[in-house]
Formats: structure tokens, sequence, C-alpha cells
């Protein structure tokens, strides 16, 4: 997996945010629909995480041959991790179907979000056996950059969750 290949990952996780967003936060908080979804507080919590992000890019400093390394892990899992994503959308669509679905049905509702619950656990437990892979190829700084992103994006996260309907 190359350099490009990398970043149309990143784009395409980027892009599955964004949308995951507007499905489960149909409109501002505000209650102000000409604005749309990206003109609220979504925006905000959306944009902090993109440029924390880009300041983590920066800042990081992977080099090729560290880029090189973590795609060779990547490849060699890449026979599951494409069937684990793929179910996970799957199985986040049928759940969407269910609660979309007129007249709500309880029974279908839960048995979806059971059925991605079980997919979730099995894609987080294939997640740690790559991170676990990858961890070492990184250096010490590197990991402090990548535990204060995750640190900064949960703090921003909650902050953003505690400004709700205020």
């Amino acid at each position: 997996m190359n350099a490009t290949r990398m970043a149309l990952a990143t784009v395409l996780t980027v892009a599955l945010v964004l949308a995951s967003a507007t499905a489960w936060c149909g409109r501002p908080a505000t209650g102000d629909l000409k604005g749309g979804i990206l003109h609220g507080p979504v925006k905000q919590l959306i944009s902090g995480h993109v440029g924390r992000l880009l300041v983590l890019k920066s800042q990081i400093g992977i080099t090729d041959e560290q880029k090189d390394k973590i795609a060779a892990v990547l490849q060699k899992h890449l026979d599951k991790i494409v069937p684990a994503a793929t179910t996970l959308l799957e199985k986040r669509q049928a759940l969407r179907e269910a609660i979309l679905k007129q007249p709500a049905d309880e029974k279908a509702i839960r048995a979806a979000a059971q059925d991605l619950t079980g997919s979730v656990a099995d894609a987080s437990v294939l997640a740690a056996r790559v991170i676990a892979e990858v961890r070492p190829i990184l250096t010490e700084k590197q990991m402090r950059l990548l535990e204060n992103f995750r640190a900064d994006a949960h703090k921003a996260t909650i902050e953003w969750f505690s400004q709700l309907g205020k």
C-alpha cells in the first residue's frame, strides 16, 4: 500500500465519519433547519476533529520506511479487514433501515442493533491485533502524539455533548 492509498483511506475515513454524523444528527441543536446539519454544533465537532487530525499528520513525521512497514501490516491483514469493514457497513445499514421503517418495530430494531454489536466486537478484536503490530513501528514520540490526539478528540467530544441543548 503506497502513500496515495493511505491518503485515500484517510479521506474515505473522514467521509465515513461525516456520513455517520449526518445520519444520526438530522439537524443542528439550535433547531434551525435552514443552515443544515453542517452549520451547527456538528460542524464544530467535525471541524475540530479534522483540524486535530491535520495537526497530528503534520507533527507525527511518519518516515517512508515506517509507511512501508505499516502498509505491509495492513496488507497482511487485508483479507480480514475488508470483510470486517463490509460486514460493519451492511449491519449499520440494516440498523438504519430498521430504525426508519414505519411503523417502528422494536424487536427488529433491537435485533439489528445486537447484530451490529457482534460485528463491532469482531472488528474491534481485529483492530487491536493490527494495532499491536503497528505500535512497535512507531517511536515513543509518535505514540505520545497519537495518545494525545485521542485524548484531545475524546475531551472535545465530551465537551460538545455537554453543550448540546444549552
